[in-house]
């Protein structure tokens, strides 16, 4: 008898080991820090969550968090990491998440020619592109390493470069009341929250994030995306809650 054929299904992709990054900030010239976003209006009760690094095995776990409460966030992806997760990012922009640009692997882009900065930048966005079906505006630099000169070719992209006020250090892995703390200590109208769904284990952050989210609430503060904290910050009003 003649064997009939059956197809193979193609083997997964083996899962990455994810790099540890250690992302000590960088020390930033108080004249471009002035030039950059790094925090909303003072006088407007918002808030933005933003995570870096991603996507990785745990940023499912974030995006379930958030959508079980009902806010949104802004991711700023790596591009190497879009590459193995893409259904990741979908699912971020489809639960109606902000997808930024990250940079392609994460290095300080200051230590870098302008050839290889674009590279890093345009590679990222043409890829977020590709995944999402719409190109990326915002883009943080990693460690959050910028200069004169990588301000210029961010602009000459049509790109918003994006720093924070609020540094949960989660990266270093606190601990989970540590993380929550870092944010409940010192938030206030306006912050732009720093923390990671990728780069390393990050366990921690998931376990904080509800919480971190239940004591803004509290507070009468409502979580934006960035795009929306920028566009608030301009107009000089928050924007009417969906219901």
């Amino acid at each position: 008898l003649a064997v009939t054929p059956t197809s193979v299904p193609s083997a997964p992709k083996p899962q990455p080991t994810q790099a540890t990054i250690a992302d000590n900030p960088a020390t930033v010239a108080p004249t471009v820090k002035n030039d950059v976003v790094a925090q909303g209006s003072s006088a407007l009760p918002e808030v933005a969550l933003t995570f870096d690094d991603g996507p990785s095995m745990y940023t499912p776990q974030v995006l379930n968090i958030l959508q079980q409460n009902s806010v949104h966030a802004t991711f700023f992806c790596v591009g190497e990491w879009i590459q193995y997760y893409p259904s990741y990012v979908q699912q971020e922009y489809s639960a109606g998440n902000v997808v930024a640009n990250h940079t392609w692997d994460h290095p300080d882009l200051t230590t870098l020619s302008s050839t290889d900065v674009q590279t890093q930048i345009s590679k990222t966005s043409a890829l977020i592109q590709q995944t999402i079906g719409v190109q990326p505006t915002l883009f943080r630099p990693p460690y959050g390493a910028i200069n004169d000169s990588v301000k210029s070719q961010v602009a000459q992209m049509n790109l918003t470069p994006i720093l924070w006020s609020i540094d949960t250090e989660d990266w270093t892995r606190p601990g989970s009341d540590a993380i929550v703390k870092a944010v409940l200590s010192q938030v206030g109208n306006g912050d732009v929250i720093l923390m990671h769904d990728g780069g390393g284990d990050r366990s921690q952050t998931v376990a904080a994030l509800p919480r971190i989210i239940l004591g803004l609430q509290q507070r009468g503060l409502k979580l934006v995306t960035m795009p929306q904290l920028i566009q608030d910050m301009n107009a000089g009003t928050v924007a009417p809650t969906l219901n």
